[in-house]
């Protein structure tokens, strides 16, 4: 595995100054999926990392997914349904007060929701038709057994979902969160490319520098000649000269090696990426890279996806998008 490193650049600048348009993305509504394991704690306190430093809301949701038991499903009782609805919700809210004094949460600025279904399409639903800025989800769960392995809904929310998802790997070592340092992986098209507005607005909440990554085969030669290749930053976000980047040219078989081997040698807090690379397939199937990156990962992954970019960036992007009005959370 080899690194190839271009000088850094900080040039303080601002826009505002010319009239120019500024579009921000700020985690200030937060979606957080449970099932009340000890993966999921994880994930919420995570979230609540980000919430207090936007000064944001969470909504904890549970999904009970018992009723698509086939057995469930064909009896259709009614009675028996609302009966046991009640029971899943009391028991529910008992784990929703537990959790919001393990995590230590805010109770003015938490809410609780239940829904009934396939866990993966409430999510989803809830997250697409309220306009949450972000999901957090644990990659496991309850029952979950090997950490080489990715949650099926996880891999399905992550794939689907039209809101940005940042999975959250768990760990047994609880310490403080940060982001200052950013690893956002391009292939230099513009489907990767989709993650740049995000990474540089959430580095300039921060004070993170941004770390640039691309991956060669290889057979590729001379890669440090590709590093003139990255795109401006400029063209995706108006306060991009602000942040402190790097550019780097990995050459591996596989770029999620060169991704998570970088991630962890530069100590990355947050590693954000496009869903889709050059190929551009959209919602059919997840990249293999990230797919790979969210289940290897010890960064949390923050993953873009179609079209929710046009929506918080859409004079970015040329592709129309009406976007739909938010309902409370």
């Amino acid at each position: 595995m080899e690194f190839f490193l271009a000088s850094s650049q900080k040039k303080p600048h601002s826009l505002l100054s010319q009239g120019t348009k500024v579009l921000m993305y700020t985690l200030n509504r937060i979606l957080c999926p449970t099932d009340f394991s000890d993966a999921a704690l994880h994930a919420v306190r995570y979230a609540a990392f980000l919430a207090k430093n936007e000064h944001g809301h969470i909504k904890l949701l549970y999904v009970d997914e018992n009723e698509m038991d086939p057995l469930e499903y064909l009896m259709q009782d009614e009675k028996k349904k609302s009966e046991r609805r009640k029971k899943v919700s009391a028991v529910a809210q008992q784990k929703f007060a537990e959790l919001i004094e393990r995590a230590s949460l805010n109770p003015q600025s938490t809410s609780t929701h239940i829904h009934f279904g396939p866990a993966y399409h409430e999510i989803i639903q809830e997250a697409e038709a309220n306009r949450y800025a972000a999901v957090v989800i644990a990659t496991e769960g309850l029952g979950h057994t090997s950490h080489h392995l990715l949650g099926r809904s996880v891999e399905r929310v992550v794939r689907l979902c039209r809101a940005p998802v940042i999975s959250i790997r768990p760990s047994d070592h609880v310490q403080p969160w940060k982001i200052k340092t950013i690893l956002c992986p391009t292939d230099f098209s513009e489907y990767a490319n989709y993650a740049i507005p995000y990474a540089v607005s959430i580095a300039r909440r921060y004070t993170a520098k941004i770390i640039l990554l691309h991956t060669v085969d290889l057979t590729v030669q001379h890669p440090e000649l590709l590093v003139q290749n990255f795109p401006d930053l400029s063209l995706y976000h108006d306060h991009s000269k602000e942040i402190q980047v790097e550019r780097i040219v990995g050459r591996d078989i596989e770029p999620e090696n060169s991704i998570v081997r970088l991630a962890e040698e530069y100590e990355a807090d947050l590693i954000i990426m496009g869903t889709h690379g050059a190929r551009g397939m959209r919602r059919v199937q997840i990249g293999n890279t990230t797919e790979e990156v969210v289940r290897r990962a010890q960064s949390p992954v923050l993953t873009i996806t179609h079209p929710v970019h046009k929506s918080i960036f859409p004079y970015r992007f040329n592709e129309e998008y009406t976007p739909q009005s938010p309902t409370s959370a």
